[in-house]
């Protein structure tokens, strides 16, 4: 049974939030509908309403409210550019209440109270210019309805009666638009505010996952990027490899050039590098002039090419960058891969120990050390392509 009973809420409200809500209050207004039209059936049975203008009017309820409930739930409000229909909606039964009040006879002054419903509905949907429109457009309806009904049928109607009716609703009608304006300005104010707050979180979220000089990721970051990899390998068993990148000689050009000049090369460089690595690829300032790079689904050959393709970027592009005055930067990285259920600290500690190798051999290098069973390594090579 509650399989059903979700079955059936799934086909009617549908799966995505936002719509589910929209549907939920074009439900709502047809409990309207449907209360609006048993009491007219009760009345057409009294005689109080004409059966032919009865059926006229509830003809007119039900050929809109399954358009708007498919409208709605099929998403095709959205193409037409408004959702949720609301205004669309409120209007068509602005035309309902005028009719009901025009056939209900004696009772018709408590149709009246219709229209607060659907402007107290508005406050939750619409924004407070449609409130006052709507409000506005009842009561200049009602006043020509009222008019017309009097010039039709004089002897039927004391238009003393009908200018107190108009007085009330053109008085009443406004105090619950002003009501129901502020509730939806302060609803817009909401909206707005989680806005900011969701963008002020993103900005947080950013500040605090990023390095402020490259934007790349930090190393806290990267450090729970690597964690999840690990985590999906057990799962998926494909390997990953890790790169520890240095900048060869940074000292240097910093003690020659100044420290502006040795951000500027931290900058450019993390550019450049991202312009050669694979979207999936993650790379991250692991500390001073030191980087990590993330390679998910890769093998050490191809974690290898990944590297030369940088390296090559880097040989091709990095003097050519504005500012830099021609200066040629060159990188050494010990690379690895990493082994399902092996500690993470083990696995950089293997590439920081190839990273080593490289600098010694002579930097601008990359030092391959694979992983082995059982937590042994085997003996580093280098890739000696570039030189």
């Amino acid at each position: 049974m509650r399989a059903f009973l979700h079955t059936l809420n799934t086909w009617l409200l549908g799966t995505e939030r936002h719509q589910r809500m929209r549907v939920k209050m074009t439900l709502i207004a047809l409990y309207g509908y449907v209360v609006s039209t048993a009491l007219l059936f009760y009345g057409m049975d009294i005689d109080l309403v004409n059966p032919r203008h009865g059926w006229w009017l509830i003809a007119y309820i039900w050929t809109g409210v399954p358009v708007f409930y498919l409208l709605v739930r099929t998403g095709w409000a959205s193409r037409l550019g408004n959702p949720s229909l609301d205004l669309h909606q409120s209007l068509y039964a602005l035309v309902a209440i005028l009719g009901a009040y025009v056939i209900t006879g004696p009772v018709r002054n408590s149709v009246l109270m219709l229209m607060c419903l659907v402007l107290v509905f508005g406050m939750f949907t619409m924004s407070a210019r449609q409130v006052m429109l709507m409000g506005l457009l009842f009561v200049c309806c009602l006043g020509s309805v009222q008019t017309i009904m009097v010039l039709a049928n004089p002897g039927a109607f004391d238009v003393r009666i009908e200018v107190v009716k108009f007085i009330l609703a053109a008085c009443t009608l406004p105090a619950v638009s002003a009501v129901s304006i502020y509730v939806s300005q302060v609803r817009a104010r909401l909206i707005e505010q989680k806005e900011e707050l969701a963008h002020a979180l993103a900005m947080l979220q950013d500040i605090a996952s990023r390095d402020e000089l490259t934007r790349l990721v930090n190393r806290r970051h990267m450090q729970e990027r690597v964690t999840q990899e690990a985590d999906r390998q057990l799962r998926s068993n494909e390997a990953f490899c890790l790169a520890l990148i240095d900048l060869d000689h940074f000292k240097r050009i910093n003690d020659l050039h100044g420290h502006a000049m040795g951000d500027m090369v931290l900058k450019e460089f993390a550019r450049l590098a991202l312009e050669g690595c694979r979207k999936t690829d993650v790379l991250a300032r692991w500390g001073g002039e030191e980087f990590l790079m993330l390679m998910p689904a890769e093998t050490l050959d191809g974690a290898q090419a990944a590297l030369q393709r940088i390296r090559e970027h880097l040989d091709t592009s990095m003097a050519l960058s504005p500012g830099l005055s021609g200066l040629q930067v060159t990188f050494s990285a010990g690379l690895t891969d990493h082994p399902a259920g092996e500690p993470l600290h083990e696995t950089l500690e293997r590439a920081d120990r190839a990273l080593y190798t490289a600098k010694e051999g002579g930097r601008n290098r990359t030092v391959v050390t694979p992983a082995m069973g059982n937590g042994a390594t085997s003996p580093p090579f280098a890739d000696l392509a570039h030189l």
